[in-house]
């Protein structure tokens, strides 16, 4: 089908219909006759029109004067039909002539009344188009249906797709259809770091075995059991810190554990001594290292350099904190360029430390790229609602800004998403799935964590912070470069000049 002769087809189609509308207003207008017209002035006192014939005018010099010759059945009757409802038309029977039915008209009344009938019909066009429009009890005349027909064909026509947009419409869902299909190199390296089998075990979502119990017979997940103390009063409830309450051994609501396990999940520590390796690969995975230290002060030539940063600093939130804090200053000056020439910073951040952290980014010459979410959740593996930070609502997020420096090669793209849904831990205590995330993104390469924990330290990271035990370096390279700057293995204070 050609689009051309579709448009031209549309085209006259239109033009007819404006034809046809303005010709019906040409008749309309020759209703509306001049009172001091010859043809109004006509001695001619009645037509008589027959309902056999559905009131057709049979006086053809009344209907020349009243009604244009080419005004079809349909127009005629609705002339006649406007005229009787104003009262210038009645129909009788008439016994001396036939048994049919008759029709009078008043043609002297319709020439003292069609001017005012044209001014009232003029004032009141919301009247007019009542009357015009045909009632719920009287059907639409078959010019109208045709007409309203057309135009539904008309729209249709247009609103339907051509051959041309549908062939490109096909093409488009074949091409995303490839697209969606993920290469074999997508699918070998998310293979390379899928969970083994048996090392991650799911909660059940009832809960407490006995609540299970209820719905099911046996279950392999794992449930949480009630710790009731004598001080402790059922009737209250749970606690809504559980595991993370403050005041565990006086608290007089209900706190939970984890039932013992049949099938205890074993963690395997490397050994700070050994290297280790992959078994799905040949990357060599250092054991964790970690140097006691005043991050102010350490001088960060000894460290090297490394292709992941990542930093949660004790920023000034303007809170009471079980830790102490940094100023803002402090931040925007820390040496953090200098163990970096390209890679990834992982940031993160909280309250009013957003806006500080996008701008130290800028200052330490990264930019923002992505930005992680850590959706927290309590120790029954629900949303919290009662976080301890916020000024005016609860947090239950908090966010890990991505930096990019350079040109990193060797990484990852689309294995993970920008969402982190943990459970919530003692103070400061970020999810461990951050660290899996990392090393899926960039694998076997040197990362550092500023501000860490002992619980931060991690295969292939060295962590830095005032909260470690002392020193413990596995890297030649990198102890040696430590014992000279640092000869009494103290890197609490500035180092001696």
């Amino acid at each position: 089908m050609s689009s051309n002769g579709d448009i031209e087809a549309i085209k006259q189609r239109r033009a007819n219909l404006r034809d046809r509308l303005a010709k019906r207003k040409q008749e309309r207008q020759n209703l509306g006759v001049d009172p001091a017209s010859p043809a109004t002035a006509s001695s001619v006192s009645a037509v008589s029109v027959t309902p056999v014939e559905k009131r057709k005018v049979v006086k053809e010099d009344v209907s020349k004067d009243v009604v244009d010759k080419d005004v079809n059945k349909e127009k005629t009757e609705k002339v006649v039909n406007i005229f009787e409802e104003s009262g210038l038309l009645r129909t009788e029977d008439k016994e001396s002539k036939d048994a049919a039915g008759g029709l009078i008209i008043d043609k002297t009344k319709i020439s003292t009344s069609v001017g005012s009938s044209r001014d009232e019909l003029t004032s009141h066009p919301t009247k007019r188009k009542r009357e015009d429009s045909p009632g719920k009890d009287e059907e639409a005349p078959p010019s109208k249906i045709r007409h309203k027909a057309e135009e539904d064909s008309i729209e249709s026509l247009l609103s339907s797709a051509t051959f041309k947009e549908q062939e490109s419409k096909e093409m488009g869902q074949e091409l995303f259809d490839l697209l969606s299909v993920p290469t074999v190199k997508e699918q070998s390296l998310a293979e390379k770091f899928k969970s083994k089998e048996g090392s991650v075990r799911e909660f059940c979502s009832r809960g407490t075995r006995e609540e299970c119990s209820r719905f099911k017979t046996s279950c392999d997940k794992l449930h949480f059991k009630r710790i009731i103390k004598e001080h402790t009063d059922e009737s209250l409830g749970d606690c809504s810190f559980l595991n993370t309450c403050f005041h565990m051994d006086t608290c007089k609501y209900v706190h939970y554990e984890v039932e013992n396990s049949t099938h205890p999940i074993e963690k395997a520590i490397p050994s700070p001594a050994k290297k280790t390796e992959r078994s799905d690969s040949k990357v060599t995975m250092l054991p964790p290292q970690w140097i006691q230290c005043d991050i102010r002060y350490l001088d960060n030539s000894v460290l090297g350099k490394y292709s992941v940063i990542m930093a949660d600093p004790p920023w000034d939130i303007h809170m009471e904190l079980p830790y102490g804090t940094m100023q803002d200053d402090e931040m925007r000056k820390l040496d953090v360029p200098s163990i970096q020439d390209e890679g990834f910073l992982f940031l993160w951040v909280t309250g009013r430390a957003m806006e500080l952290g996008r701008e130290c980014l800028k200052l330490w010459g990264y930019k923002q790229v992505e930005e992680l979410i850590w959706v927290k959740t309590n120790q029954l593996q629900r949303l919290i609602r009662t976080g301890r930070t916020g000024h005016w609502l609860n947090h239950g997020k908090e966010h890990c800004l991505v930096g990019i420096k350079g040109n990193p090669q060797g990484y990852n793209k689309g294995l993970d998403c920008d969402v982190i849904v943990a459970e919530v831990r003692q103070t400061s205590h970020k999810p461990d799935e951050i660290y899996g995330l990392i090393e899926r993104l960039s694998p076997g390469t040197r990362k550092i964590e500023f501000f860490g924990r002992m619980h931060n330290v991690q295969p292939n990271w060295v962590t830095l912070g005032n909260q470690l035990d002392g020193v413990h370096l596995v890297e030649p390279e990198l102890i040696k470069r430590f014992k000279e700057k640092y000869p009494d293995m103290n890197a609490m204070r500035p180092p001696t000049k």
